[in-house]
């Protein structure tokens, strides 16, 4: 693929101006989530966070960032980006996440996760949930969280296994349309 002067031109310039602190290192900011969802503050990009606003995680995919999966060290993301810009829980922010298909095992207690090891986790010493940590950070700032119980059955999780941060629904179904009604906007992760 063919890129022209000015096409490269732009993007230099755009990396340079938005991304970077005038010593030309990246600036990650934490002011909720310390160890995830790392953001870049951008003042003068296109769209701000803006107050007031209420957004569902779905999130199905067991994908890693790290240790933990994708779609939680997003949900810390966007939680930091909000809050970073004053639009936070502080000012209205709510976000709801909703665990199921592959994901539905990062709702589990460090035991029932433990019983789901298989045996080469286990030789590996691999057998408490990575995702817990990040799961109780986020429910301590106010994030919902919830994991399916259709997909908690189909997987042979007993409810009693899920972890404290994570409330069980009816199914992930339920949670989408009952939020969508409520004007919460939707994002997948698959």
């Amino acid at each position: 693929m063919k890129l022209s002067f000015a096409s490269i031109a732009l993007c230099v310039l755009l990396a340079g101006n938005s991304l970077a602190d005038p010593s030309g290192e990246r600036q990650y900011k934490h002011p909720v989530v310390k160890e995830h969802g790392g953001t870049v503050v951008m003042p003068d990009a296109a769209h701000q966070p803006q107050k007031n606003a209420k957004v569902i995680l779905d999130i199905t995919a067991d994908k890693k960032e790290g240790s933990v999966i994708l779609g939680l060290d997003r949900a810390a993301l966007i939680l930091n980006q909000y809050t970073e810009a004053g639009a936070g829980t502080d000012n209205g922010f709510k976000m709801a996440i909703i665990l199921h298909g592959p994901a539905t095992k990062a709702a589990l207690t460090h035991a029932g996760y433990a019983r789901q090891a298989g045996s080469y986790e286990t030789d590996l010493g691999k057998t408490k949930n990575p995702n817990l940590e990040l799961l109780e950070q986020l429910k301590k700032a106010g994030v919902e969280i919830y994991v399916c119980g259709q997909a908690l059955a189909h997987h042979g999780f007993a409810t009693t296994d899920v972890a404290s941060p994570v409330k069980v629904a009816v199914s992930a179904a339920t949670v989408n349309i009952n939020l969508q009604m409520d004007g919460y906007a939707y994002i997948p992760f698959k």
